[in-house]
């Protein structure tokens, strides 16, 4: 199957089903690109724009990079959320501060999302920002913070991270941030 009716298949609202036709498209290497680039940017179809932008991350090619850094910006929730996506499975880098300026995202699952990519990409550089999330109003941002915390090894955050682990409303914070301050 060639890359443009395996883009087309990205027309689904199914997760399992885009990732096979992703691993699919990785398959067929750098050469997707291109397409799939041209796919990304195609507004009139949202699935298909969405999941083009993991694609392009799962390929790994820098060519892509730009094109996701410009989708952080988005007014389409969605789209910011596959672009922040996309960068982390490239883990890219030199889009860390873009990626943190998304955590002052409204959307919580752009911002839980993005604290994913950060703790993915292992860059500390964004460590005043993911400590500033300790506090998020949502509880799984807060708890993916901690996580985050733990994994670059944010030693700033342990005062907070003491805090949490004693008195977050949710039990889910209170038990990562003891996992987090055992390390």
């Amino acid at each position: 199957m060639n890359v443009l009716d395996l883009i087309k298949k990205l027309d689904t609202s199914s997760d399992k089903t885009a990732e096979k036709v992703i691993q699919k498209i990785v398959a067929l290497g750098k050469t997707s690109v291109p397409p799939l680039l041209k796919a990304a940017q195609n507004t009139e179809a949202p699935r298909v724009r969405k999941w083009s932008l993991q694609a392009l991350g799962a390929l790994g090619d820098k060519r892509a990079a730009p094109l996701l850094l410009e989708a952080l910006k988005d007014e389409r929730m969605t789209v910011r959320l596959h672009a922040v996506r996309g960068l982390s499975r490239m883990k890219y880098k030199k889009g860390v501060k873009q990626i943190a300026s998304l955590l002052k995202d409204e959307s919580g699952g752009v911002r839980v999302n993005a604290l994913y990519a950060l703790t993915e990409i292992g860059d500390p550089s964004a460590a005043a920002q993911i400590q500033k999330a300790l506090s998020d109003p949502q509880w799984y941002v807060r708890q993916a913070a901690v996580v985050a915390c733990g994994k670059l090894k944010i030693v700033r955050a342990q005062k907070k991270l003491k805090q949490l682990s004693k008195s977050d409303e949710r039990k889910a914070v209170r038990q990562a941030a003891e996992e987090v301050l055992k390390q």
